[in-house]
């Protein structure tokens, strides 16, 4: 395979994965995402350098993003800037989340990094960066 067919499955899995999301759609991020997939939240939610939350495997990683469709009534992730690194197989995408928290209707608004690593047009792995206080103020999510 080409680097430019690497790059070009890379970014589709991506792509599709956001789109996903964004729709509510777990069946198409299934289809992305690969079996031994592990999704990273690198915020720290005390202050320290460890992640938040580390999820291992399809089933774990859907089981949370199903959570999160369930807290979350609307999605939005504007303003994506997507980089492919050299390799073709690593993707950063940067963008502006703005969601309404289901039943309430309070606003989340927060900026976000991601890193995906991605092999045979499947992700691998997702690292997530955002702001843990603007998570902690719109979900709930212990501080400290």
């Amino acid at each position: 395979m080409s680097p430019e067919e690497i790059r070009a499955g890379s970014l589709a899995a991506v792509t599709t994965y956001f789109d996903a999301f964004e729709a509510g759609d777990l069946v198409k991020m299934t289809d992305v995402l690969a079996a031994d997939v592990v999704h990273t939240l690198a915020m720290s939610f005390d202050g320290g350098v460890e992640p938040g939350l580390v999820l291992a495997g399809r089933d774990e990683v859907l089981g949370f993003l199903s959570g999160i469709l369930r807290q979350v009534s609307r999605r939005d992730l504007s303003d994506r800037r997507t980089t492919a690194g050299e390799d073709g197989n690593t993707v950063f995408v940067e963008a502006v989340g703005d969601a309404e928290i289901a039943g309430s209707g309070i606003s989340y608004k927060n900026v976000y990094v991601f890193k995906f690593e991605c092999a045979d047009g499947q992700v691998k792995r997702i690292t997530e960066y955002a702001n843990p206080v603007a998570a902690h103020k719109a979900l709930n999510i212990p501080l400290g």
